[in-house]
């Protein structure tokens, strides 16, 4: 926003930036403005200013932007779950707290995976590459993927961020992705704060019994291809 002050008073600042704001002002003020009301002008683009304000303008004129994220339609699609998303999100990026960046701020922190106790906690080896994680995501999605059935983290974000599946079998798949995610991670939580274990077994019912909760609320929001997936969900149990 351009705001053109007639008596300006000077001010100096630890800011580089601010200092030649200054400068542009006093410049602009000693080549000779008349005594006309200021006008307050809102940048649309490079050399364009405008009288109208636009939030959607301002926003793309000051953030940064970036490579679009061709998986993001993964994780956040319709008739998901927020907070899976979102511990969804932040495992694809690799920015949980798992053993391994733990043991990178302290070397004295046990790294290694509490569900196996065999190898140093990844996010790659938690999903799904642990035989505890394998035992759960094979429950679940293995009558979807058939012989294309993998545990490899990168692979899967390939299956489940493309279009291979009808979208009644690939909003599942998503979904159970989302579901199991969590639900590991809170189960590697709740062990590495003491809590008692659950075998995979009964986590797998616990994350079909989600599941199976949330396909009967989204039967209800008239999405067409939702309206077979309760049916689909049972057949592949």
């Amino acid at each position: 926003m351009v705001d053109v002050i007639s008596n300006h008073q000077r001010w100096r600042h630890r800011q580089s930036i601010f200092n030649d704001i200054e400068d542009e002002i006093d410049r602009l003020h000693v080549g000779g403005l008349d005594d006309k009301d200021d006008v307050k002008l809102w940048k649309w683009g490079e050399g364009k200013f405008v009288s109208k304000f636009s939030s959607k303008k301002t926003w793309q004129h000051v953030r940064s932007e970036h490579q679009t994220c061709a998986w993001s339609q993964g994780i956040w699609f319709p008739q998901s779950t927020p907070k899976y998303s979102f511990i969804l999100w932040i495992a694809r990026r690799n920015r949980l707290q798992t053993g391994d960046k733990m043991q990178a701020w302290n070397v004295s922190v046990n790294a290694e995976c509490v569900m196996c106790q065999g190898v140093q906690e990844t996010c790659q080896h938690l999903f799904f590459q642990c035989p505890y994680s394998t035992e759960v995501w094979e429950s679940l999605v293995k009558g979807f993927f058939r012989d294309d059935f993998t545990t490899d983290w990168d692979d899967i974000g390939e299956m489940v961020y493309g279009r291979s599946y009808p979208p009644t079998e690939m909003f599942l798949i998503r979904y159970s992705l989302q579901v199991a995610v969590h639900s590991i991670w809170r189960e590697r939580n709740g062990r590495r704060h003491g809590e008692e274990p659950k075998a995979a077994a009964i986590l797998s019912k616990l994350i079909d019994k989600t599941i199976r909760f949330h396909l009967l609320a989204v039967k209800a929001t008239g999405h067409a291809y939702l309206e077979r997936s309760l049916r689909i969900w049972f057949g592949i149990r």
